[in-house]
């Protein structure tokens, strides 16, 4: 007897199932792999508030299977939160379309330029910043191939620099790449900059006179002039939309080939 009464409720959860698989059409959240900017904010993109939504409508699926199958919970949870992550996943992309096409704008300019962008869409309420973390414009630099004043901090390695710089004002050298590093020189503006590498992951870069390290100073305080186009970037998008938490993410970013910028999650 118990036997009959087991086949229909299955096949009943199957059934609903089946049906709240075919009404959605969006993704789970992806692995993080290398694309264009033009997929980076697109809602099959990967991300926190992605992965956040897909997990509330796991939650979600997961008391629905339940209600399904009373008797069958194991099945009916499993069923349930599959068909609910993917709904998730959908409801987690929260970006308008206008809102995506100013974020990749945005990014976009970021890194071409080296510099921090902003954007915002009054129609939607949606705002965001691009904040670029650093830059490399070649191989990484062995840092056991530089020289050092005495009291400079040496590092394993350097991402290469590219272009000249100039002091935007007068900004301290400090012996680490930290505004907690010893003062250890000064930069007054106007001058001329000689930039050995900068420290990796950040926006701290190795001044050099005379072919040796004398100091770190913050590459917000100078300007980069002449031409120089950087291989890779490290940037951080930072999103706010009405109606959710403001959500941020780094991505290394690199050109490929053609010379497009690609992108992965770090």
């Amino acid at each position: 007897m118990a036997k009959h009464s087991i086949a229909p409720k299955i096949g009943m959860t199957l059934s609903v199932a089946a049906a709240l698989g075919s009404m959605i059409v969006a993704p789970l959240p992806a692995a993080a792999q290398s694309k264009g900017i033009g997929g980076l904010f697109a809602c099959e993109g990967s991300g926190k508030k992605q992965e956040g939504g897909a997990l509330i409508g796991a939650a979600a699926g997961a008391l629905l299977g339940r209600a399904v199958a009373k008797n069958e919970k194991t099945l009916g949870t499993v069923v349930g939160a599959a068909a609910g992550a993917a709904a998730g996943a959908y409801i987690g992309c929260r970006m308008q379309s206008t809102d995506q096409a100013l974020a990749q704008q945005a990014t976009k300019r970021a890194l071409d330029s080296g510099r921090s962008e902003t954007w915002s869409n009054s129609r939607t309420g949606a705002s965001g910043r691009i904040d670029v973390v650093s830059s490399s414009y070649g191989p990484p630099i062995d840092g056991q191939n530089l020289r050092f004043e005495r009291g400079v901090l040496q590092l394993r390695s350097y991402d290469a620099a590219g272009g000249d710089y100039t002091a935007r004002a007068a900004a301290n050298l400090r012996s680490s790449p930290s505004t907690t590093g010893k003062v250890v020189g000064k930069l007054a503006a106007g001058e001329r900059v000689e930039v050995l590498g900068g420290a990796p992951n950040s926006n701290w870069l190795l001044v050099g006179r005379n072919g040796y390290g004398v100091g770190y100073v913050s590459a917000s305080l100078l300007d980069q002039g002449g031409y120089a186009q950087a291989s890779c970037r490290i940037i951080n998008a930072s999103i706010s939309t009405k109606g959710a938490a403001p959500s941020s993410e780094r991505y290394s970013a690199c050109r490929d080939g053609k010379g497009e910028w690609q992108l992965t999650t770090v």
